[in-house]
């Protein structure tokens, strides 16, 4: 679990909340609360939708390999990423 996601989904008051303020759907903050990468576009909006209450910096070291909240890259055929940036279109 993604704690920086947490504390920003406490401060909005709902995982629904933060998604308008942030201008994501719902399920998209269930996946970053869930580990998925945050896409960079999102840290700003991140930040506003807490009142600077979450920092850049904070959701930076959350996706960090070293944090708590590591991720890995899945590969299904040795050659393709499955993993998706929430968010953002996927590059080819």
């Amino acid at each position: 679990m993604n704690l920086v996601i947490q504390k920003a989904i406490s401060i909005a008051g709902t995982q629904s909340e933060l998604a308008q303020r942030v201008g994501v759907g719902q399920s998209a903050i269930s996946k970053w609360l869930n580990g998925a990468v945050i896409g960079s576009r999102y840290i700003s909006a991140i930040i506003a939708a807490t009142g600077g209450e979450v920092s850049a910096s904070e959701i930076l070291c959350s996706l960090s390999p070293s944090s708590d909240n590591h991720f890995t890259t899945a590969k299904t055929d040795g050659s393709q990423d499955t993993r998706q940036l929430i968010g953002e279109t996927p590059q080819e």
